[in-house]
């Protein structure tokens, strides 16, 4: 609890909103979803500590590093929470992030019942969402030709972690073309979630927005 709220006052702190940053904006919401990610693992499925503790490094990063828009930020969260594993889990942070890509989903497991869980494997979650993929494209008339690289996967991830969330909402930036609609497209389905597409109009400029029916 403590390492959380240590966390949310330093991001508070030293994360501060400029013109280029105007979103760096923090509130206690981000300590509840921080807590909301690690309350989702099973604990019939979920009986290693190290588990844990990587979904509480995991749910840091996407709460707050999915935000950050510079590489010299991502490197002062990446070290404050170095710092929670050493002090506050007397763990070696190399044991933690000693994969490519920490990442946690529900969509990994072959059975009916979906369950939040580590990625143990890069490949297989490509695997799996190529399969995805293609079950889309056989369903709607209008296919998506993704190439699923690790980059995207990871999109696919963040997305579906969000929707899974109550009242679970993310806003996407990117430019035209970034894959940005098709993406959580696939997500939306992924989820078995319905979706629509709308066009905004706001200050001068048109938006396009995706709404998912949860």
């Amino acid at each position: 609890m403590n390492c959380s709220i240590d966390t949310f006052e330093a991001a508070g702190t030293d994360l501060l909103p400029t013109p280029s940053k105007s979103h760096y904006t923090f509130n206690l919401r981000d300590i509840w979803k921080v807590f909301q990610g690690i309350c989702s693992l099973k604990s019939k499925k979920v009986t290693d500590p190290l588990v844990a503790i990587r979904c509480f490094c995991h749910e840091n990063v996407r709460v707050y590093g999915d935000r950050l828009t510079t590489d010299e930020d991502r490197a002062w969260l990446r070290g404050k929470l170095d710092g929670q594993l050493s002090t506050s889990f007397g763990i070696d942070p190399v044991k933690v992030f000693d994969k490519e890509r920490l990442v946690f989903a529900d969509f990994m497991s072959s059975s009916g019942d979906r369950f939040y869980s580590e990625v143990d494997s890069m490949a297989a979650m490509k695997t799996i969402m190529e399969g995805f993929l293609d079950d889309y494209n056989n369903m709607f008339s209008v296919p998506m030709p993704l190439v699923m690289f690790a980059d995207a996967c990871e999109h696919v991830a963040r997305v579906c972690r969000v929707l899974r969330q109550p009242s679970g909402n993310a806003l996407l930036l990117g430019v035209g073309g970034s894959g940005r609609q098709s993406l959580s497209r696939l997500a939306s389905f992924m989820s078995e979630y319905p979706g629509f597409a709308s066009d905004l109009f706001m200050e001068g400029h048109f938006f396009r927005a995706c709404f998912f029916l949860v």
